[in-house]
């Protein structure tokens, strides 16, 4: 065997797919020649259908399978323990190579015995020149200019741009330093003797962690010019998120401890460290300007409406305002109103207007009820807030179709749904569904679903098996469900609330399909239908304020009647009090397998369903979860104030 081309692949099917087309058309040109090769795949537990396209358009590669995501160096190294090539070529599943290139790579690689490794010039889906083709070593000084982006003052320089050895020109081949992950051509003997990709590297650093190693082994490594490949490069990663960044900038600390010591150990570390603390500093001003702009261009619009209003009443009504008081004012009521919209959930995506007219009422009543309460400097007129209430509705509705149109955002978007069930009850669960929405179940034909147990189930016409629970988040993600539909027969309430949980920060619907007719006990008794919606559920942004208020307002009742809690030697409610209003805990939550982490609060005092049986504690957790009110967590407080319960810290910290 001449070449083994391995593939690490993580839910880009469709790139997967085009990639390996490519390399069976440079496999032809091989065996053309003369030569022989091999290809593996390695899935690292994708939910996307790689796996099933593999095995049915690509025969002639060989699987590898993985029920976890091994990552990037154990995935390869995985397949090299079982290639046979004499040259190993780590390709990533976003690249297309040429028919060619393959052959080109090996006659070159085969006609110079000190090669250890070789990579391309790579270009992306635009056909723009990646500069990651040729690198040299990550020195500190190298790393500096590199990560504060001043390398692109000086592109071909060759002292500060080392990083992308900006000097050598792209189109001859010659010895470089650092090989690229994306298309890295090595020596399987050179392998034997240097070792294998560092599995202490999740993602990234491993190509130039072992890159120096081939160097320091003795070999040289190439920038082979006379072919190319596209990179779509980053395809399978979220290149911007600040998870890249800290991924990445995790991957040069590894190897700085590895490669570095003494003064150019300590000064490389302290780059990236400077470099990750503006790369996260910059992430959380972009997500709290994302948070605020809304806001503020409503309370901006809103307040300049109430003192427009103003000044044409006063005119009107011949009165002369104290502005060094109307102004602050008009602005306080203006948020006033915007803080009651955001307590009803006005500006919980998708916007509901049902949200933003409770809170546009909600805000009028609480100025109205306080305004006999205000100093008289701060009293203009009733007629302020009566324009107010009208003009907040204006605002909002304006401003929220011109954000939607920018946005292209929909309240009511089609239905894609997960199934989560067992083989035996999905297509009972599909009828249903079908019969009960008057609509097919699933949008685009095909039905996909989860195992609770996690099992794995064989392909059936029409149906994509994704894996167990756990893959929700990812295949929410890859495939943009928008609803998750639980069977009431063969999913149990933990493994509800554990689903739920997982994915808790996004928008999606859930409901049980009871096949059986069976009943759920809700808030009010039990329940018939059978279709279970999960309007209430705690892990929806409504649901969470509403938990966090209550946790604040009795925290802070405890506290002011102390001497009570004193005489009835109940002082552990104290700290507890104390711990709930700083935001560290909860009052109430729940203990059952991974969900005790599903609260928005890490720890909790007193738990739901304590001391029930296990059928009934089932019950009681899937209402408290799917219709959660405050009103629960008071009746939990109650019980264990009138009867003397001690209360301990639970959950995780």
């Amino acid at each position: 065997m001449d070449v083994s081309v391995i593939i690490v692949n993580y839910n880009v099917e469709h790139f997967l797919s085009q990639c390996l087309l490519s390399v069976r058309a440079g496999m032809k040109g091989l065996e053309a020649a003369g030569y022989k090769g091999e290809t593996f795949v390695v899935d690292n537990n994708s939910v996307d259908g790689s796996c099933a396209m593999v095995r049915q358009q690509f025969p002639e590669v060989q699987l590898i399978a993985s029920k976890e995501n091994l990552g990037f160096s154990k995935g390869n190294n995985l397949a090299i323990h079982q290639s046979q090539g004499r040259w190993v070529l780590l390709l990533n599943p976003d690249t297309i190579i040429q028919e060619d290139t393959l052959l080109k790579c090996l006659e070159y690689a085969d006609a110079r015995p000190q090669l250890g490794g070789l990579g391309v010039p790579m270009v992306d889906g635009a056909g723009r020149y990646l500069p990651e083709s040729k690198r040299g070593i990550p020195t500190p000084s190298a790393a500096f200019w590199k990560i504060s982006g001043l390398y692109r003052l000086a592109p071909r320089s060759a002292k500060f741009n080392r990083y992308y050895l900006g000097n050598l020109p792209r189109d001859a081949s010659q010895p470089i330093e650092i090989l690229s992950g994306a298309y890295m051509w090595m020596r399987k003997k050179a392998l034997d003797e240097v070792g294998l990709l560092d599995e202490n590297y999740f993602m990234y650093g491993e190509d130039i962690d072992l890159s120096w190693r081939l160097m320091k082994g003795g070999y040289q490594n190439h920038y082979f010019a006379d072919t190319s490949i596209v990179h779509y490069k980053g395809e399978s990663t979220k290149k911007g998120s600040l998870n890249y960044v800290l991924v990445f900038y995790k991957a040069m600390q590894i190897f700085a401890r590895t490669h570095f010591s003494g003064p150019g150990g300590r000064a490389m570390h302290a780059v990236i460290q400077i470099a990750i603390y503006l790369r996260a500093a910059m992430a959380i001003a972009s997500r709290a300007w994302r948070a605020i702009a809304l806001p503020l261009v409503e309370w901006s619009v809103l307040w300049g409406g109430l003192l427009g209003f103003l000044t044409k009443y006063g005119e009107w009504q011949g009165i002369v305002y104290d502005w060094n008081w109307a102004f602050p004012a008009t602005a306080l009521y203006a948020l006033v109103w915007l803080l009651a919209i955001k307590s009803q959930g006005g500006y919980d995506r998708p916007w509901r207007a049902s949200s933003v007219a409770k809170g546009i009422g909600l805000g009028s009543l609480i100025l109205l009820a306080t305004y006999g309460l205000l100093p008289e400097h701060l009293r203009f007129s009733r007629a302020i807030f009566l324009f107010g209430t009208a003009w907040a509705g204006s605002v909002l509705a304006v401003v929220r179709l011109a954000s939607s149109a920018w946005g292209s955002h929909t309240s009511d978007p089609v239905p894609k749904r997960l199934y989560l069930s067992g083989a035996s009850d999905l297509q009972a669960m599909q009828d249903l569904v079908r019969t009960h929405d008057v609509l097919e179940p699933v949008a685009f034909g095909t039905v996909y679903a989860v195992s609770p147990d996690a099992t794995s189930h064989d392909l059936e016409d029409g149906i994509q098996w994704l894996g167990g629970i756990d893959v929700i988040p990812d295949a929410l993600r890859v495939h943009q469900f928008n609803e998750v539909i639980m069977s009431g027969r063969e999913v149990s309430a933990s493994q509800m609330i554990r689903a739920m949980s997982l994915v808790s920060s996004k928008n999606v619907r859930f409901r049980i399909a009871w096949t059986d007719d069976g009943q759920i006990v809700g808030a009010g008794g039990p329940e018939r239908g059978a279709i279970t919606e999960w309007h209430g559920a705690i892990f929806k942004p409504q649901a969470r304020r509403s938990k966090r208020l209550f946790d604040v307002f009795s925290a802070v009742v405890i506290l002011c009647v102390f001497p009570v809690f004193i005489l009835r030697k109940q002082g552990a409610w104290l700290g507890a009090a104390l711990e709930v209003l700083l935001g560290s805990s909860t009052w109430v939550g729940y203990e059952d397998g991974h969900a005790q982490h599903a609260l928005s609060r890490s720890t909790y005092f007193l738990q739901r369903a304590e001391g029930r049986g296990d059928r009934a504690r089932q019950r009681m957790l899937l209402t408290y979860v799917r219709d959660y009110r405050w009103t629960m967590d008071a009746q939990t407080i109650w019980e264990a104030l009138i009867s003397y319960r001690a209360i301990h810290r639970h959950g995780s910290n």
